[in-house]
């Protein structure tokens, strides 16, 4: 008997020791789900006021680069009094039913908004994402900031890709399939330069199919000789009639890619830069037109520092007499300023706007922009002047191989601030930082005096 009360008394006795040993484990795995519980609520809350404070920052960034009050308010006054006259029959007549002059009527004026994208182009990443099992669809690509661009009186950029027979090819030379060419045309894109170092890829015969599919798709042109749009075949520019106000625009390349395969009578087919070429276009464009606007194409690949050619390059071209300049080729967008001429005329020089699209891996070839502009003119006088100028910054967003649609463009500022970290996954939260990141690049780099 006794032994089995040992026994059982033991037994009792590790019976109790189990049952406290899992309350114990119970107990600390409670602790660790509670821990854990309370460590991701205050995670999420700590993203949430980061997010908050992002937001903020965000949606003070300066977007807007330009704008000339004087011009803005005269116009905006002159518009109203414009709407007064027509209100009025009697007006302009004296008592005996004659007709009199207008004592002290402003000018009226005419305002145009332009947007600008820079190098359109479609490399091998992408190339490949616009194919499917019909041939090529490139639209969605575009789609969500399309609008920006639609809504302008006039949408400008540089077509950096060639419609030549054979195959396609997305690197060191570029050929792109005409789907490609029918989506720019979708996004509102008016007029094309075609004044950059791949336009002669493929030879004459390559540079002629691409003129003429370009034209073809109701693209206007600029940069290149003989142009069937001018009167004047010795300018290589394209001048343009918007709402009675005439924009040159001038375009010019600083070489080519592939210059040791060509003979110098092809070279002469490309607009390269040159002192000489730019007095001749110059002098017709300041006969014919009220406003000039030069795209170069030039710098430095993959950097966003402004070479000394580059500044070479702007004061001829600020001293001959251009009003804005754009460029455009490094991939990367490099800074804006705002210089004044002899004249104390306000000039624009985007050095330059990135890719309007592309798939480019190096650091910041993910950021681009579209710049709007706005140009005034008197009806009492012959040049027009530059208004107001701003940029919307424009994301590539690569959303992996296997996705339907890789490659999308974002507006950076909308895209940051729709995020929310409960209920939006559109994009990761890896995504988010670097967009966020990215845009304060662009914002210190635009600011820049």
């Amino acid at each position: 008997m006794r032994n089995r009360r040992a026994t059982r008394g033991r037994r009792n006795v590790k019976e109790v020791l189990s049952d406290r040993r899992f309350y114990i484990i119970s107990s600390i795995l409670i602790g660790i789900i509670i821990f854990s519980i309370l460590g991701i609520s205050y995670q999420k809350h700590m993203e949430k006021q980061r997010v908050a404070k992002q937001k903020e920052e965000i949606e003070n960034y300066r977007l807007e680069i330009f704008r000339s009050m004087g011009i803005a308010e005269a116009g905006e006054g002159n518009v109203q009094e414009e709407e007064a006259e027509e209100g009025n029959d009697s007006e302009g007549e004296n008592e005996d039913g004659e007709n009199k002059e207008p004592e002290n009527v402003a000018p009226k004026y005419s305002r145009i908004k332009l947007s600008i994208v820079g190098d359109i182009l479609c490399n091998t990443d992408l190339l490949n994402d616009g194919k499917n099992d019909d041939g090529y669809y490139y639209d969605n690509m575009f789609s969500e900031v399309a609008h920006y661009t639609q809504e302008a009186d006039y949408a400008v950029g540089t077509l950096e890709t060639n419609f030549a027979e054979g195959d396609y090819s997305g690197v060191t030379k570029y050929n792109t399939p005409i789907e490609f060419l029918n989506a720019i045309k979708q996004t509102g894109i008016d007029l094309v330069s075609v004044a950059h170092n791949h336009i002669l890829d493929y030879g004459e015969s390559g540079f002629n199919s691409t003129i003429e599919k370009v034209q073809d798709a109701s693209f206007s042109i600029t940069g290149i000789k003989n142009n069937k749009e001018n009167k004047n075949k010795d300018f290589t520019g394209n001048i343009k009639e918007v709402k009675g106000i005439k924009i040159a625009f001038l375009a010019y390349t600083y070489g080519l890619s592939n210059e040791r395969e060509l003979s110098d009578e092809e070279k002469e087919i490309a607009n390269i830069y040159s002192p000489e070429l730019v007095d001749k276009d110059f002098a017709y464009a300041k006969e014919n037109a009220n406003f000039i606007i030069v795209i170069m194409h030039w710098g430095e690949v993959n950097n966003s520092y402004i070479t000394d050619w580059q500044k070479d390059v702007r004061d001829y071209l600020v001293e001959k007499g251009a009003d804005v300049i754009l460029g455009s080729h490094p991939s990367v967008v490099e800074p804006i300023e705002l210089i004044k001429d002899d004249n104390k005329r306000d000039i624009l020089i985007a050095y330059s706007l990135g890719n309007y699209i592309s798939s480019y891996k190096y650091e910041n070839a993910d950021v681009e922009m579209i710049l709007n502009i706005e140009v005034s003119k008197g009806s009492d006088e012959d040049k027009a002047l530059l208004s107001s100028a701003e940029y919307i910054p424009v994301y590539v967003l690569d959303n992996g191989p296997k996705s339907v649609n890789r490659f999308e463009l974002k507006d950076m500022k909308a895209l940051a601030l729709a995020y929310e970290v409960d209920s939006d996954d559109s994009i990761s939260k890896k995504v988010y930082d670097r967009v966020v990141s990215k845009l304060k690049w662009l914002n210190d780099l635009m600011i820049k005096d």
